[in-house]
């Protein structure tokens, strides 16, 4: 019995390693899958160019903020920080905030005080480095409203210089 067991076993074997193993054999009832060849992918056709309009608009912004703020530093006869209305404008060299210059033209439009305010602002950067300015922030928004500065405002401003 253990001779038959053997030798069957050797005949199943025998026969499952030479099956073949075809396309041709697949239509006689075996179970084969094709190999579907790879299709390339189409090509992507995207027409959105907001990111490197909106990367351009940040560097042209930037880089003119920067250079306002740079010449009006290097005013020999009156060196100064940017006012708000300034800021807005030079910012605008993107057009996607030119509302902003807009509103900020509207709502501070520039005044001797606003001046003097800048002055004092750029006076006390040089001497003290960035720091806490929201004197000079508190001092800008008096001198937009009233069009002028309180002496108590000058007084304390001129004394964090």
């Amino acid at each position: 019995m253990r001779k038959y067991i053997a030798l069957t076993t050797l005949l199943a074997a025998a026969v499952i390693a030479t099956a073949p193993m075809s396309a041709s054999f697949a239509g006689e009832g075996w179970y084969y899958v094709r190999p579907v060849p790879k299709q390339p992918q189409p090509a992507v056709r995207s027409h959105n160019n907001v990111g490197p309009w909106a990367v351009g608009c940040g560097f042209a912004a930037a880089g003119s903020l920067m250079a306002g703020t740079a010449i009006h530093a290097a005013n020999a006869s009156d060196p100064r920080q940017l006012t708000i209305t300034e800021a807005g404008w030079h910012s605008s060299a993107c057009p996607f905030l030119l509302p902003w210059a807009l509103i900020t033209q509207a709502m501070c439009p520039d005044n001797s005080a606003t001046y003097q305010v800048a002055r004092l602002a750029f006076r006390f950067v040089k001497k003290h480095g960035p720091g806490d300015q929201s004197a000079f922030t508190n001092a800008y928004g008096e001198a937009c409203r009233n069009g002028t500065l309180s002496q108590d405002t000058l007084r304390s401003l001129r004394a964090l210089i």
